[in-house]
């Protein structure tokens, strides 16, 4: 999988990377804020299996920044030092930007995200043709408006693309034991407030981030206590790698090197490996994930058993969070979302990487269909790339009954 993994970003890199004053700064340091790369080719199911259910989970779609905290403390922090560098003159009109642009919508979906949500729609119907023109589809999000817009942009796509289809779609804190678990679930709620976690994270958080580029905005800044200058660090990386989702661009080299810009990457991928995947310090984020899971299995179930029925629910679409899906994706064990029992702090990032992981857009689909023998077979994409859903699968396509007993396996690993 670690292979799997280097792999897809060498080529993703090359594929997406942008250049600031002559040196590359990769769109994968811009960790689960990098919005969804979409295969160069629409995937195709094979031609002898006959599709009935798709079941897909996933992230809402680009936002603004979740809030205004983070601008807010900058603001403050420039405002009160009177020896800006043009460095610092420069990134405080960037953060004057950033607010005027976002203003009334922090946290809101994008016309990005929008856009993101529409073209993974359209491109299921068009990896399955025709088979959304009747029938009924499900919808559910949590109660979060970017969810609820990203299920409707969604929604409304496969809609208009089929007018003749059925659609329910929901909201609301029902769905939070399935969808925003992080909340709901105690132990791992307790986890993420009090995990041994935190210490692995803060070691490696005050030996890896940077603080020149604190000190590089004003001559003020370098008297200021080392943890001081790495939350100033920290936030201006904050504001920069949510750029590219909210439509701004700026030169990046200004204020920080690719070097460090990748350091505040490091250290904000281990974080949410930490908090969002089973690591070698603990399985508590699977454990969370799996009334999710069982849901899937579930549906997926009285999908298979009612699959020559015409009034069969042929779809169920759930969206939630990075949050969501991190932890789903490593209690599956994808490919490129596990984290092996002799990982640390420092080679965290050769075995998980956010913005592979779970980008703006992130999503898990699965396309059951059957052969001509009858058995059924599920397709898995995540991200639109089509993946081996099992250790030992050697395509996207596996049997359902082998899938099945694989995810139970997973489940059982939780017991």
């Amino acid at each position: 999988m670690r292979g799997f993994l280097l792999t897809f970003l060498l080529i993703w890199a090359g594929l997406c990377g942008f250049r600031s004053a002559g040196a590359d700064y990769p769109p994968s340091d811009n960790g689960t804020m990098m919005p969804l790369r979409f295969p160069a080719e629409t995937p195709s199911l094979p031609d002898s299996l006959r599709p009935f259910f798709v079941s897909h989970v996933g992230r809402h779609g680009a936002r603004f920044m979740s809030s205004s905290k983070k601008i807010a403390h900058l603001r403050r922090t420039l405002d009160e030092t009177s020896s800006l560098t043009p460095a610092g003159e420069a990134f405080s009109s960037l953060i004057e930007s950033v607010a005027r642009r976002t203003a009334g919508r922090w946290g809101a979906l994008d016309s990005l995200g929008e856009a993101e949500q529409t073209r993974i729609a359209a491109t299921l119907d068009a990896m399955l043709p025709g088979f959304f023109g009747k029938g009924t589809v499900e919808a559910m999000s949590t109660f979060v408006p970017r969810c609820v817009a990203s299920m409707y942009a969604f929604c409304h796509e496969l809609g208009r693309r089929n007018p003749d289809l059925q659609m329910t779609a929901s909201s609301g804190p029902d769905y939070n034991p399935l969808l925003r678990f992080f909340d709901t679930d105690t132990r791992y709620a307790a986890y993420l407030k009090h995990g041994d976690w935190k210490r692995v994270y803060e070691e490696y958080y005050a030996a890896t981030v940077p603080v020149a580029p604190a000190i590089r905005l004003s001559a003020g800044f370098e008297p200021l206590a080392p943890e001081e200058l790495r939350e100033i660090t920290m936030e201006m990386y904050a504001v920069l790698q949510s750029l590219p989702a909210a439509g701004m661009q700026t030169d990046i080299s200004r204020f920080m090197s690719p070097v460090e810009y990748h350091a505040c990457y490091l250290v904000e991928n281990l974080r949410h490996a930490l908090m969002r995947a089973d690591t070698p310090w603990s399985d508590e984020p699977g454990k969370g994930a799996v009334a999710l899971l069982r849901d899937m299995i579930a549906s997926a179930d009285v999908a298979v058993s009612y699959s020559s029925s015409i009034y069969m629910v042929k779809g169920i679409f759930r969206f939630g969070h990075a949050e969501t899906v991190m932890p789903l994706f490593s209690l599956m064990e994808l490919p490129g979302c596990t984290v092996p029992g002799d990982a640390t702090a420092a080679t965290m990032s050769q075995y998980w990487n956010d913005s592979y992981v779970s980008p703006l857009g992130a999503n898990l689909q699965m396309i059951f269909a059957t052969a001509p023998s009858g058995r059924v077979y599920v397709m898995t994409l995540l991200n639109g790339h089509p993946v081996a859903a099992m250790p030992d699968a050697v395509s996207a396509v596996s049997e359902w009954t082998r899938l099945r007993a694989w995810w139970e396996k997973c489940l059982d690993k939780t017991r």
